[in-house]
């Protein structure tokens, strides 16, 4: 059997590096877009700024004590678009929802007081919670294969 060549061999360990970031979201050889979704958080470790990026460009959500959030550029939901336009500026409370059998991660619920238009479900409202030594993000998670589109990052002052 012929021994493969050291260039065929290069070849297509470039071909890896340069595929992975458009499959999974990440691997233990490069860094993760996000990171892994973490089973619990307490909410002094969410307190803080958020800013948005990819679909999330120009969004800020600030996750303040004692429960209370704004949110800038927030999407509408599409049932309130035609009154609201594509994006709100809003505000409300947040709470973690913990892992629970069915769902291996925690969650960031947000309920909107202002504008009160919105029922639970009406616009994003829940985000995936991913943290690691460096960072902590918010995310939708619709697959855990891809990149999240939608993902916010908190700002280190």
């Amino acid at each position: 059997m012929p021994h493969p060549s050291r260039r065929a061999l290069g070849s297509v360990a470039a071909l890896v590096l340069l595929a992975a970031p458009l499959t999974a979201c990440g691997s233990d050889a490069l860094k993760r877009c996000v990171p892994v979704a973490a089973e619990s958080a307490t909410p002094g470790e969410l307190i803080g700024r958020y800013e948005g990026a990819h679909e999330a460009d120009g969004v800020r959500l600030t996750l303040s004590p004692g429960g209370a959030m704004t949110a800038e550029k927030w999407p509408t939901g599409d049932y309130h678009r035609a009154k609201l336009g594509d994006t709100f500026d809003g505000s409300g409370t947040w709470e973690i929802e913990p892992a629970t059998g069915s769902r291996n991660r925690a969650l960031l619920r947000l309920h909107f007081t202002k504008p009160a238009l919105f029922l639970q479900g009406d616009t994003l409202d829940k985000l995936t919670i991913g943290t690691d030594a460096t960072r902590t993000d918010l995310y939708e998670d619709t697959d855990p294969d891809i990149c999240p589109d939608f993902r916010l990052r908190r700002h280190k002052p």
